[in-house]
Parts: structure tokens; sequence; C-alpha cells
């Protein structure tokens, strides 16, 4: 579901430390960051540039909603309606109600597992868009860092998004791929890049959902790649450079990762995955079991590869519930996510992980005056709340 507002300030971890954390460093309180200290997560909101934002907005809806495509004054273009072939029409707020409604009531399966295609459309021109906004920020900093090992340098990798099926993730990927490595000199500042980046690293993103997303990520793939998205002078289309498209290639895996036997663990991951992404799933999966989740983690332990990010992001604050004791006599009882899950990685995995960030509530706020996005009532922009964790496979 949507993060929900706060005003708590976030809070910063420095980004790098020297070895891992043992249990006394992981009881210190979070050391601030001075304005010449901050990292890229400090700021998500501002590492993207307008435009660049803008084009990820525009593949949205020229993937999901073809008939509605506008170019960048906000006016609708009729020559950017073919994008991509639609079968018809979509009336996006009775669908979004329909969403809304099962979410309300909890009930997943019809919210997503057993929805219909133009359901899950509809779920993503709501909230996947957003998210991919303030996806983008996170997946620039941690991209950055993979883009810069040497010892991967070229080499390429795969990053697997557990519950990513929404596109989110896809789309932030691509957008911030794109930005730093295929065409650096894309610069944030508008100034010519050195072009360190080119060709540096092929990437391969894996998406996998209980839910049959196969549609809808079938229509983003085809966005990022067609030119007849609408784009700026800046930032044109497609979001993946001609010359460049063979170098970022997007699979869908429609698994349920508690159940998943370890063969396919192991061939979901794989060799060369540089990164697992949680994206407004785990709290889910430790809700859904936390036995199995925490069995989940551990067993991801297992298979990656020394080296390998895992990114957390949910809401802040999120809790998970657990039962304790004899059936007559059952407490309930609640834990943060953070704590399930540095507890799982940093003392059950103990001295397999390294915390590299953590932040407790972090805000991604839209630019309302200059983004558009008009795809139909209940499916505009909103503000996204969240915390992050990366943790590095020791």
């Amino acid at each position: 579901m949507p993060p929900r507002p706060s005003t708590k300030k976030p809070n910063s971890n420095p980004l790098k430390k020297k070895g891992p954390e043992n249990k006394f460093q992981r009881q210190q309180q979070p050391q601030q960051h001075s304005k010449e200290e901050e990292t890229p997560f400090d700021n998500p909101t501002n590492t993207i540039p307008l435009s660049l934002q803008q084009l990820l907005l525009n593949v949205f809806q020229s993937a999901l909603v073809p008939n509605t495509s506008t170019s960048q004054d906000g006016k609708q273009d009729a020559s950017q309606r073919d994008a991509i072939e639609d079968e018809g029409q979509l009336d996006v707020k009775p669908l979004i109600q329909t969403i809304k409604s099962h979410l309300y009531n909890r009930d997943f399966d019809s919210a997503f597992t057993d929805a219909n295609e133009e359901l899950l459309r509809a779920y993503a021109l709501r909230w996947s868009a957003s998210r991919t906004l303030g996806y983008a920020g996170v997946f620039k900093a941690v991209l950055g860092i993979l883009s810069g090992d040497k010892e991967r340098r070229g080499a390429g990798g795969q990053i697997v998004c557990i519950g990513g099926g929404a596109g989110a993730e896809i789309v932030a990927l691509a957008g911030v791929w794109r930005d730093i490595v295929a065409l650096p000199t894309d610069d944030m500042n508008g100034e010519e890049g050195e072009g360190e980046g080119e060709g540096r690293m092929e990437l391969k993103v894996t998406a996998v959902d209980i839910a049959d997303w196969s549609g809808v990520i079938r229509r983003l793939d085809g966005a990022i790649r067609s030119s007849k998205v609408s784009g700026s002078k800046r930032h044109p289309a497609p979001l993946l450079p001609d010359g460049k498209r063979d170098k970022f290639s997007v699979t869908f895996q429609k698994a349920d990762v508690l159940s998943l036997p370890e063969g396919e663990l192991k061939s979901l991951y794989g060799q060369g995955t540089v990164m697992v992404t949680l994206m407004f799933t785990l709290n889910e999966l430790f809700s859904t079991s936390m036995a199995k989740a925490t069995a989940f983690l551990l067993r991801t332990t297992d298979v990656v590869e020394p080296g390998t990010l895992l990114l957390v992001v949910d809401s802040p604050g999120s809790y998970s519930s657990l039962s304790l004791g004899k059936s007559e006599e059952k407490v309930e009882r609640k834990y943060p996510m953070k704590f399930l899950l540095d507890h799982t990685l940093l003392s059950v995995a103990e001295g397999k992980w390294e915390k590299v960030l953590s932040q407790d509530s972090r805000w991604w706020r839209r630019d309302a005056a200059r983004l558009r996005y008009e795809v139909g009532e209940g499916a505009g922009l909103e503000d996204m709340r969240f915390q992050v964790h990366l943790y590095k496979r020791l």
C-alpha cells in the first residue's frame, strides 16, 4: 500500500564503513552527516534531473494508456498515441477504486494474484509511476557504487527485484542505467561528463512476483525502447538509447519466493547477480509468514556471491506480528521490520553481511508544478516516504 505521510525528520547513517559491523557497533546511534558529507541517499529528490523524471512518467503513460500520451507541455500529442499497441481503452477511476477496496480489506489475492491485466495496469499507473521517481534517486546511488567497482567493470550483472512485478523498479533502473552508464553526458547539472560509464555495465533486470505481471512488464519493456514516447532535448526518447538497448534486458518470473525450491532459487540468482531488491515487499513477506520470510533471507544469504548488495525499501515504521504460545494462550507481539531484518542478517547470519546504509525515514517529493502526468482521475502523483537499508554480502 502507498506510504503514509509523517512529519518526523529523517535519519541517516554513513554510506560506507571500513569493515563488517560487530554487535557493539550495531548498538551505536546513527551519525549525522554534515553538508560536506552528504551521500546521494540524503537527497533522493535532487539527484534525478526533472527532464528524466518526466521521461520516466511518459514511459508509464505511453505503455499503459497510450491514447492519452502527452508532450512535455502537457498537451495531447497525436503522433505519440501509437507508442505501444493498445487493445482498448482503460477506465482508470473505477479500477483504482476497486483496487483500493481490495487493499483496504487486505484481500491481496483479488488485488494482485487473481487480478486481470486491466486491474494490474491501473495499479501500476496509480502507484508504480510515483515510486519509480522515488526509487530512481536510491538506485542512482547504488548503481553508481556498482558501476564504479573496478572488479565488476565491464562484467555486467543481474539485479533481481523480488516483488517487482508492478514495474517501478524496472523503469527506474532503466532510467538510471541510461543516465550514469550508457549516456554519462546526461549530467544532472547539464555539464558534459567524461564518458567513463560508456559501455561499462550490461544489466539484466529480473522481476519476480507471485502475481502474473507479464503483460504489464511487456508493455513497459516496449515503452523504454520506443522512440515514439515523448521526450525532451535533454532526455530524448527512447529511454534506452539506440545502439545500447541490447545491454539492458528485462525478464519476468512468476513465483512465490517463500516456497521456491532450493534449486529454483539458485537458478533465479544464478551467477552474476550484483543486487537483490525488496521494495515495499519485505514487510508483506514477514506478515505472510515470519518463519518463511526469515528462511528466505537466510537461503538468499547462502546462494548469493560475496559482494552482492541487498537493498530493502519499505514504509517507515513497518511492523509484523508474531503469535507466541499455545493455541489457547497465544500472545501476539509486533516487531519492527528493521529489527527482524537486522536480526536475521546480522545476528542469525552473523559475519555474512555488512550494513552499508540504514535510514529510518526518507522523503521523495514530487515537483507538482512542473511534472505532467495525466492518465485519468485518481491516478495522480504523490510524495513518497520510505525507510531504506542496504547490505553487502561478505
